[in-house]
């Protein structure tokens, strides 16, 4: 009896284990390269960087007038997105692992938009959500979601960010020099300044 009892403590030790286990396995997922995301003219001489967190506030008012000095200087400038998730957004870093997901699949500017417009709606059901309603193969993104395979990517930017000085967001640089300003209108008004002085000098 005893024997039988210790056999059946063991498989369900055995079963617990092995659930346990495919549980915690990652799904599988490709390696793909993600460039720096970019929109613009590519040879433009004029850069733009902005380091930014689709969960910060600051962020997600700026986005407009981003927008609106894209479309006045597109044909100059080459506008790069870099992520910079801050640690006291719960949602920023799984929400730029995302937008690299939906990259792989060719719409990182459709979620990015899509994600800035959800206003810190970022849970990963809503993560998938908006990937879906893009187009793009649920079962394929919860898949490059899970397996984390764009972390280390989105490490690149924030210690790329942390070596020029970024500490909060959104922050910018025009050809290597940073925006400053205290207020988020008084960055807009200078981004916009540098941006203009840059491709004055270029011509």
């Amino acid at each position: 009896m005893n024997s039988k009892i210790i056999i059946a403590a063991c498989l369900i030790v055995i079963i617990a284990i092995a659930g346990f286990f495919l549980m915690s396995q990652k799904p599988e997922y490709p390696d793909i390269q993600n460039p720096t995301p970019f929109k613009g003219n590519e040879s433009a001489k004029v850069i733009v960087e902005e380091f930014s967190d689709f969960q910060c506030p600051a962020c997600i008012a700026t986005e407009p007038y981003i927008e609106e000095i894209y479309k006045q200087f597109q044909d100059s400038v080459k506008l790069e997105f870099k992520q910079f998730p801050l640690s006291i957004h719960n949602y920023a870093q799984k929400a730029a692992e995302a937008s690299f997901c939906a990259q792989d699949f060719g719409k990182f500017w459709e979620y990015h938009g899509e994600l800035f417009k959800a206003n810190g709606q970022l849970d990963n059901a809503s993560l998938v959500k908006v990937a879906k309603g893009l187009g793009i193969d649920e079962a394929k993104f919860q898949n490059c979601l899970a397996s984390g395979k764009k972390q280390a990517r989105v490490q690149q930017d924030i210690t790329e960010g942390t070596a020029l000085g970024v500490n909060g967001t959104p922050t910018f640089f025009v050809n290597g020099e940073k925006v400053e300003g205290t207020f988020l209108s008084e960055i807009i008004k200078n981004l916009r300044i540098k941006i203009e002085q840059k491709i004055a000098e270029a011509q």
